[in-house]
């Protein structure tokens, strides 16, 4: 019944303006053109649009609350504008005004200050709609940090007490190493991605406070953590980006275990007659770039790269281009990303593997 009454009072104040102007172009004698515009033609497009302005907020199921503000906001423009023209005529009526003309100008004025109180209703409506969003996106992404964390907490626990048991079990029987092998890949595994779930909740947080981070400096410690003694890691800048530096270290490792994991096939095919120690006096597996250009940095491989259809989707969760991972890593490089306000894009590097570009 509110709603309805709020949106009849938008549409009632619209109707009335729009009565009385055509009444007032049926009774008035004829005038200029510009007068005729000022006072008839656009009032009525006024009175048009509170028409319509009520009847899309009532189609729009704009809640009640918002819609008593926007017929609030409109009814205290065309009541102030219309205020102000009335004490301005009637000073002007006392020295012998017209009342018909007197009307049809304080006709308009309302009109035109309903119009303008309904412009700032729509923009309050909206702003306090897009508070309440991102309040409950906040309490979404709390709720889903929580859930992480103490889903980590309580698979943690039991993984510990499963790997003691398994060193336990090795000490005193005499086990099937590959069958050992196996259930301690998937514990490992199992860690994996509780790390990575833990890491995807919290990247997503806007980073507010952010600081000074030297590119060089943070990727380096991130090589020292995923780095690998049959790759060749390369820093080709020395620029400082506003950031947050565990993030961005989390960023960078993630990238790097992806490049380690899964853009070396073309690039380990040696001589199956070739035993590993000359395999490895040859040249890297891979090579890791970390470098800039105009407008943000980069990280790139010389690997086999990623097809063009796939590239989008390789930052989806749960997207994996081998089974040994948790699908995981190149969404939170897009969630940590997005923290920053950064676009990121995979492309094609000049040695024809995978390059991930970041726009500041």
């Amino acid at each position: 019944m509110r709603r309805r009454f709020n949106a009849g009072a938008i549409a009632g104040l619209g109707i009335g303006t729009a009565s009385l102007t055509l009444w007032f172009i049926v009774t008035s004698e004829a005038t200029s053109e510009l007068v005729f515009l000022t006072e008839a033609v656009v009032p009525l497009l006024f009175s048009a649009l509170l028409v319509g302005a009520s009847y899309w907020a009532w189609a729009d199921r704009t809640p009640d609350t918002e819609m008593q503000r926007l017929m609030l906001w409109c009814l205290a423009g065309g009541a102030l504008l219309g205020g102000f023209e009335f004490l301005s005529l009637y000073s002007q009526f006392d020295e012998g005004a017209i009342v018909h003309r007197t009307l049809q100008t304080l006709n308009a004025s309302v009109a035109r200050g309903a119009i303008i109180g309904l412009a700032f209703g729509f923009y309050d409506v909206e702003r306090r709609r897009t508070k309440r969003r991102e309040q409950e996106l906040e309490r979404q992404v709390e709720r889903l940090e929580e859930f992480a964390s103490v889903v980590s907490h309580d698979l943690r626990s039991p993984l510990t007490v499963a790997r003691g048991r398994i060193e336990l079990l090795k000490a005193s029987h005499d086990l099937d190493d590959e069958h050992v092998d196996q259930i301690e890949f998937a514990h490992e595994r199992m860690t994996e991605i509780i790390d990575d779930s833990l890491a995807l909740a919290r990247g997503g947080h806007d980073v507010t406070d952010p600081e000074p981070v030297d590119i060089e400096s943070v990727a380096e410690t991130a090589w020292q953590t995923t780095g690998s003694e049959a790759a060749e890691f390369v820093v080709e800048t020395t620029a400082t980006i506003e950031a947050d530096r565990e993030r961005v270290k989390r960023l960078f490792e993630n990238l790097f275990r992806n490049s380690l994991e899964h853009g070396r096939d073309a690039n380990t095919a040696t001589d199956e007659t070739q035993t590993v120690d000359d395999a490895a006096a040859t040249t890297p597996a891979i090579t890791l770039t970390v470098g800039e250009f105009d407008g943000g940095f980069y990280v790139e491989d010389d690997g086999v790269g990623v097809a063009e259809a796939d590239r989008e989707s390789m930052f989806e969760a749960g997207e994996t281009a081998s089974g040994s991972g948790s699908g995981l890593g190149l969404a939170i490089v897009r969630r940590i990303a997005q923290a920053h306000g950064w676009e990121v894009t995979l492309t094609e590097s000049a040695a024809g593997g995978a390059r991930f570009e970041f726009r500041l």
